[in-house]
Parts: C-alpha cells; structure tokens; sequence
C-alpha cells in the first residue's frame, strides 16, 4: 500500500522538473551541455523574442500596400417649425419634416509603385413633407429625392514619395532587419557557446585538480605510513614523524579547497548554460577530456585565419546589414528634401432619380434624366521654404551612416588584433602542454628516486617533502596548459566565428567545435 503511494509521489516530483526525470545528473558531455546551452540561456530565449519581433515589423511594414475597405451610414430626422406668414403653412401644417440616408463605401490602396488610388460609390436618399417636388409638381408626401455616384481617384507622386525605391523603403528595412537580427543572434549564440566552453574547461581542469591533490594526500599518507615504521626500527627521529604528520594535514586542507573549487566550477557551468542552483547541481562529472595536441591537424596560417573571420564573423556580417539599412534611410531623407507634387486623375459618374426603395440605389446610374459625369486632372504642390526637418534627418542619418562605417572599420581591426592574439596564444599553449609533460616526466622519476633514498636513510624527509610539493606542482602545472591549450582552440574558434554556426541550426553531432582548427 505504501510503496504505492511513495511511487507516485516519485513519479509526480520527477515530472515537475524535466531535467531530473530524464535523468539523474545532467549529462556533462559537451554535445549535450552545447545544445542544452542553446534550449536553456535567458540571453537566447531573448534572442528568439527578438527575431519574431522583426518577423513582425516586416509585417507591418507589408501592411502599408494592403487593401482598405471602407464604408460610412449616416440616418438622419430633423424637423422645422414654420412661422405663421409661411405660406407653406397650408401645405404642410406648421412643420416641414425632412428623413435623409446617406451611405457610402469604398476600397483604396497604395501600390509599390507609389501611385495611390481610391474607388468608391456614395448613395444618397433625402424626402419631406412637402407634397410637391423641385419642378412645383406634386408627387405626395415624403417621396424622396435618390443620388448615386461611382467615382475613382488616383494620385501619382512626382518629386517626394516617387519611386520604388523610396516607397518599399520600410519593406526592405524590416527585411534586411530580420537578416541583421539573425546574424546578432548567432553572434551572441556563439558568444554563449564560448562562455559554457571556458565553463566546462574549468570544471574539467577542477576535477583533474582535485584528482591530483587526493593523490597527493594519499602519497603524504603512504610517506607517514613509511615514516612511522622507520621510527618504531629507530631509523628515523620522532620529529620527522611529527613533520609529515603537518604536512598531512596541510594536504587534506588542499583537498577540501580544491572540493569547494570543484563546487564552484559546477555552478559556474550551470550559470553560463542558464541553469538554476538545484539544476547545476545535478550536472555530473566531465566526461570528455582536453583535447590532445598530437590529434590537432597542422592548421592554418595566420592570414588563412583572418579570411576565415572575414567569411565568417556574424557580426561583421550584422554591420554590414545595418550599413544597408542606414543607406536606404539616406534615401528616403534624401527624397524627403525635394518639394512635393502630386498628379491626382478622377473620374466620377453617377445619376439621380425620384421615388422610394431599395432599388434607387442602382437605378439612379441607368436613368438617362438626371444622369451626370466628371472628369479632372489636378496637380498639389506643396514647396517648404526652409525645409529644416527634413535636411535636419538627412545630415542625421549621413552621420549615423558615417559612424556606422567606423564601427565597422573598428570591428574589422580588432578582429584581426584578436585572432591574432588567438593564434599566437594557440602556438605558445602548445610549446607550454610539450614542456610541462617533459618536466612531468622528470619530476615524477625524481620523486621516485628521492622515495627510494628515503626509505633507505639516504636523505631527509624535508628533501622527500620537498620533491613530493615538485611533484604536485607539476601535475597541477601540466592540467592547467592543458586547459590553456584547449581554451585557445575555443578562443581560436570564436574569434573566427566558426564555434557555431546558423546552418546547424542548434544541431551538434560531433566534437569538431572543441578538438579541431577552422577550416576554410
């Protein structure tokens, strides 16, 4: 009955957090923590925000050609008392009546072309009291007097507004602006795939560290061991003893500090995933190692690397974009300081007729009494004498345009400042990882023969301690080049732009971002 209970309440605790349902820890594998990285970070859940909001400005800059229906009713009762010399008092007994419809309705829109044009029909129905119509015949009361008219109008720009170019101008904008959006989002994704690389390094290099100094307690402990039984043959003196005892316990406070770094370099991981404190702490062990400098292919020179950032650098690529957005408001402002004149076409027809009904409306157009028509051409000319706000915006978007083109010039040259810092980093980490194994080598031989001579009564214990620290040091020196090496081939990769990549569309298969060069 109980294991029941326990069982669901286990299955609805592990169904609240998706991450622990799957699994018990957090896979630490770089392919998962990359594409978790991608699901998870707050900075790219603001990015998606972003690009569906310039999917929306492209919308509404599309809507300003769309079709407008239009349409208008107007009911009207009014009611006039006459005076008493009116004559008309006879006819409608001291009060004239008047009941009037008017409606209208229309579509109009403006094309790409600029040319503007509006169609519409307006129907008009007016009647009294007053028994007798306009030609003083008498027709009855309330008999109404109907107009209906078809009219169209189209405008064409000459100066301002005129052309293609100018009137899609908020078109393209928001166009080139979801491509600008997407390069900065690749750009700041790749910035957080860079930021978790560095994450998982450290933790990586934490746990080999605290590896080394287990090791180390537990050759400390292995020396007290050998020490100890040196001083009960009266080999060695108590003091001796007393002395690695010390330093045992210096060693275990290594270890507890290198616990907490360890401790420190998981949360900070499960930070730049975009993890909570509960989250990160299920992140498990590392499971993938430094990259090895024997299985890295020869590379590229350091031109060959620059042109791959030139190819490749969404940043530059999103200046760029901003560059054309800048040239096409250049333009419109342009435009905007030439006078305006509009070239308006109408053509109007329409008829009138007397009676009640629904089918006034269209029979009015086929009478031939009453029947009417129009046809104009018209030009409006508008000239700003001054003009100060639109040659204000044009020498406001000249200096946006100029200063856009020196951050570019900018980027351009500290990209190529980076990547070569990047690469001779890369060149320098490689000599650091060959030396620090050859002094590992040494060291490790040196402490060997130095353990040997101590238990033999050859040497003192402060010469075994002394090479024991050597030791440490030196394994602790060759897990920190190792993740220097591996930190530069990341660095070498986002300075590049080649640690992520639009076409994989958050798809990682592979370790190639981690343990390989860019290529061209």
């Amino acid at each position: 009955m109980w294991s029941k209970y326990i069982f669901l309440i286990a299955v609805v605790a592990l169904g609240a957090n998706p991450l622990v349902a799957q699994s018990a820890n957090i896979s630490c594998d770089l392919v998962n923590l990359y594409q978790l990285t991608l699901s998870k970070s707050p900075t790219l859940e603001r990015q998606n925000i972003q690009n569906r909001i310039t999917r929306l400005d492209k919308q509404t800059a599309v809507s300003q050609f769309d079709f407008q229906i239009y349409s208008d009713l107007s009911i009207d009762r009014s009611g006039l008392s006459l005076y008493n010399a009116d004559p008309r008092n006879d006819i409608v007994g001291g009060q004239i009546s008047t009941n009037s419809l008017s409606l209208s309705g229309g579509v109009q829109r403006v094309f790409r072309s600029g040319l503007s044009a509006n169609s519409s029909i307006q129907y008009s129905r007016i009647g009294d009291n007053i028994p007798f119509n306009s030609f003083n015949e008498e027709v009855g009361s309330f008999v109404s007097n109907n107009q209906t008219a078809l009219s169209l109008s189209v405008t064409q720009p000459l100066l301002k507004g005129r052309g293609r170019s100018i009137t899609t101008a908020n078109e393209k904008i928001a166009e080139i602006g979801i491509q600008n959006q997407q390069y900065n989002t690749t750009f700041i994704s790749s910035n957080e795939l860079y930021n978790m690389t560095l994450g998982y390094w450290q933790y990586l290099a934490a746990d080999k560290s605290l590896e080394i100094y287990k090791v180390n307690e537990a050759r400390v402990s292995k020396v007290l061991e050998i020490t100890n039984e040196l001083v009960k043959a009266e080999k060695k003196p108590l003091a001796d003893l007393l002395q690695i005892q010390a330093d045992l316990k210096g060693k275990e406070r290594l270890t507890i500090n290198a616990q907490q770094q360890l401790y420190i370099a998981r949360q900070n991981l499960g930070r730049q995933i975009g993890l909570t404190t509960s989250e990160s702490e299920q992140i498990g062990l590392p499971e993938n190692d430094f990259p090895d400098i024997d299985k890295i292919a020869g590379g590229l020179t350091l031109q060959e690397f620059l042109d791959v950032a030139y190819q490749n650098r969404s940043d530059l690529k999103a200046i760029n974009k901003s560059l054309e957005i800048l040239d096409i408001y250049l333009a419109v402002a342009d435009n905007n300081t030439k006078p305006q004149l509009d070239l308006t076409g109408i053509i109007n027809y329409g008829g009138s007729v007397a009676g009640n009904g629904v089918d006034r409306l269209f029979s009015a157009l086929g009478q031939q009494e009453g029947r009417n028509y129009h046809v104009g051409v018209g030009l409006k000319f508008l000239f700003p004498v001054q003009n100060n706000l639109a040659e204000a915006n044009q020498l406001r978007n000249q200096l946006e345009f100029n200063d856009r083109e020196i951050l570019l010039k900018n980027q351009v040259r500290n990209i190529e400042l980076n990547v070569s810092i990047a690469y001779n980093n890369y060149l320098n980490s490689i000599e650091a990882v060959k030396k620090s194994n050859e002094a590992l080598v040494y060291y490790e031989e040196v402490y060997k023969n130095e353990q040997f001579k101590f238990q033999n009564g050859l040497t003192t214990l402060l010469n075994l301690i002394l090479f024991q620290e050597r030791l440490t040091l030196s394994q602790l020196d060759v897990i920190q080049n190792q993740q220097q090496f591996a930190i530069a081939i990341s660095n070498l990769r986002f300075e590049t732009g080649t640690i992520f990549s639009e076409k994989q569309n958050g798809e990682l298969t592979n370790l190639d971002q981690f343990y390989s060069l860019p290529r061209k």
